[in-house]
């Protein structure tokens, strides 16, 4: 690593290992309610696992190709990943002294953690009871032999590592086995309830309870089991071979993933060092890099689903999305659009009008065509349905599927398929790009005229992800937009026409030269003494080019305000190189998704919305799309909006380049603003309004 780079650059793995970070504080906020605080720590380790899947193996892979290989920050992988190690290692034992503290706070409110060893004779039975029914059926423990090659384990599962000592008259031996939680049951097991104490039992305990019935013909004299968990690479290689369909090479692909290269062990600390040994041998984990040493729990991401156990108190009061003021009680979602643009934002406001929008273009008798496309669905997708209903209904389905949205692979082949069986035209994205716009294009005639209605967006079409996710959908019958979004669409059904784009920025063609020309355009009006402002809002900011036409924009007097949930590069408020820059990101019980740009462009202010993080990714190797606001009243709701975010000295965080995650608390003796809650009384507001 460069002198330069590290003056000028955040390592991108330690500033997302920074917003990691910033959810752990979530665990941490007293102001959470309890039980939201334990789920934190599940996203937590639902984070870390995805991390170490992506992140920390191509690094890996970086690493075995030499030591002149670099990021694309100019970081050496084999520096970066001591770091990881490190950070991770300090980050577990923080997650652990929270977790412990929560137990306490927990049983403050008469709810126990309990296991096998504390069990009273009523809770014994029930717990032996509930292996007989629901554990034992579904439970196959391998043994482990020197005549067999080792077992291929997964992913998001717990293991359960188990010795037997065996008394034989040549002496004491080891007998070794390997147990997997099954992935159907429950992690917690609820324990009957005493008066008003609640009981909460992990399902590994209940398996080390009966250990010694699961192991009864060795006859044992000692059993001991510790609990590990495996990470391997996410990567997909996908061949080259032409006589197979794309749908056949990720099916084939992802079998591939099941059996990828380890990049982290994580186990019970307290596992004594021969059994580890022996079982890193077995495993043929060689590179201590990749262990972690932990208690005894893993896998805790499944404290994202952790019982509410009747007590509403100790949860977020529920946030029901509101319904929109120019949708509400009509008759006709597409009639509403034709009067005017529409901006929804989730989860304040319902995701549900989007499913209404493609159910009503699905029998309306004008509709010829809908268009769409996918990156992640709902599994049992009401999106979906409704696109199969419209095929059904005679209507010309189009919809592009992107195959390789990760981790959503296996699911998007079996929509696909879904889709195929209803005579829906599936297109499988575009050669060599991601598709990760978020576009919808309805296209009708009526009285010999055809009209266009259009969806661009910054989330997914999901309807669960968009209760937690804060995305945004501009729907427009606008032309100048629409017929555009209809280039696009031509695209992805024939390559070869890209059209030429005027009002949307579209990845890769247009989006990065459109977007520096805007902050070009800033630094000229600076120079000249005049107002200047860019307002980014966004996920991860990593580009280089991107940031380094930020710092110029700061050294000609622009000022730059930054919301940025995740990934942070860029290092504000340097001398002489960001000092006109400021930094926040907001971490709260919604996930901050929507990507805004905003530029004061000479006091005619510019506002867009996008699918696009400022990523390198995202501008030069996927199709994105980031379209303009035009309405003058939609644009002051989102500078709305946007003041909401920077008023907050709740949730909102100082980035800077220590990465020290500073709660903004200045501006408290005006009172305290948590965001989120106020946009949803914001818009809460709106709607009584009218």
């Amino acid at each position: 690593m460069s002198k330069i780079t590290q003056e000028r650059f955040v390592n991108r793995e330690l500033s997302w290992l920074s917003f990691n970070e910033r959810v752990l504080q979530e665990a941490k906020d007293s102001s959470n309610p309890l039980i939201e605080r334990m789920r934190f720590l599940g996203i937590f380790s639902n984070n870390l696992d995805e991390f170490f899947r992506v992140r920390v193996a191509s690094l890996n892979r970086l690493s075995k190709l030499g030591k002149r290989v670099t990021t694309g920050l100019d970081f050496q992988p084999e520096e970066t990943l001591l770091e990881i190690r490190d950070k991770v290692i300090e980050l577990q034992n923080e997650y652990q002294d929270i977790f412990d503290q929560l137990e306490l706070e927990l049983r403050e409110e008469n709810i126990f953690f309990i296991d096998e060893d504390h069990l009273n004779e009523e809770q014994r039975a029930f717990a032996e009871a509930y292996f007989a029914k629901h554990i034992r059926p579904s439970l196959v423990p391998i043994m482990i032999s020197t005549k067999r090659s080792f077992p291929e384990l997964g992913d998001d599962t717990v293991y359960l590592a188990v010795r037997m000592v065996l008394e034989e008259e040549t002496g004491t031996k080891f007998k070794y086995a390997i147990i997997e939680l099954p992935k159907h049951i429950s992690r917690f097991v609820m324990l009957p309830k005493e008066g008003d104490k609640s009981y909460v039992m992990f399902a590994e305990d209940v398996i080390r309870l009966k250990l010694e019935r699961i192991f009864t013909i060795f006859q044992a004299s000692g059993l001991e089991a510790y609990t590990f968990k495996i990470t391997r690479d996410a990567e997909l290689d996908i061949d080259d071979d032409i006589s197979k369909s794309l749908m056949e090479k990720m099916s084939t692909s992802l079998d591939r993933r099941r059996r990828g290269e380890y990049v982290r062990f994580v186990y019970d600390e307290a596992m004594p060092e021969d059994m580890l040994l022996y079982f890193l041998k077995k495993m043929d984990i060689k590179d201590r890099q990749e262990l972690i040493p932990g208690r005894r729990y893993h896998n805790k991401r499944d404290l994202m689903t952790f019982p509410s156990l009747g007590r509403k108190d100790l949860c977020f009061a529920p946030l029901p999305p509101l319904a929109h003021k120019h949708l509400q009680g009509k008759k006709s979602i597409i009639q509403e659009i034709k009067k005017r643009d529409i901006l929804l934002h989730y989860p304040y406001q319902k995701f549900s009008y989007i499913v209404d929008l493609l159910r009503e273009a699905a029998i309306d008798p004008n509709v010829r065509s809908i268009r769409i496309n996918l990156y992640r669905v709902a599994s049992n997708s009401q999106i979906i349905n409704a696109l199969v209903n419209a095929a059904k209904n005679g209507k010309k389905v189009i919809v592009v599927v992107e195959l390789q949205a990760r981790f959503d692979e296996e699911n998007n082949i079996n929509v696909s398929e879904v889709l195929q069986d209803a005579g829906v035209k599936v297109i499988f994205g575009v050669p060599g790009l991601k598709v990760h716009s978020k576009l919808i294009l309805i296209s009708r005639k009526e009285k010999g005229k055809t009209e266009r209605i259009a969806h661009i967006g910054t989330g997914n079409f999901h309807e669960k992800t968009a209760r937690i996710y804060g995305d945004l959908s501009l729907l427009t019958a606008d032309k100048r937009i629409a017929n555009e979004c209809r280039k696009l669409f031509s695209f992805f059904e024939n390559n070869y026409e890209r059209g030429i784009y005027r009002h949307l920025l579209v990845s890769p063609y247009n989006n990065r030269r459109k977007l520096m020309a805007h902050i070009q355009k800033e630094i000229k009006h600076a120079e000249a003494g005049e107002k200047a402002w860019i307002v980014l809002k966004i996920n991860n900011l990593v580009d280089v080019g991107m940031i380094q036409k930020l710092y110029r924009a700061s050294a000609a007097g622009v000022d730059v305000k930054l919301i940025i949930r995740g990934v942070c590069s860029l290092i504000p408020g340097v001398k002489g190189l960001s000092e006109n820059i400021s930094v926040t990101s907001i971490v709260g019980r919604y996930l901050e998704h929507a990507r805004i740009f905003a530029f004061c462009n000479g006091g005619d202010s510019k506002y867009f919305i996008s699918s696009a993080d400022w990523m390198t990714r995202n501008l030069d190797h996927r199709i994105e799309v980031t379209v303009p606001i035009y309405d003058i009243k939609l644009q002051s709701e989102i500078t709305d909006y946007l003041n909401l975010q920077f008023k907050d000295n709740v949730k909102a965080r100082t980035i800077d380049e220590k990465q020290s995650n500073t709660y903004l608390s200045a501006s408290r003796s005006r009172g305290l603003l948590n965001s989120q809650l106020a946009v949803y009384e914001y818009y809460k507001a709106k709607l009584k309004k009218g």
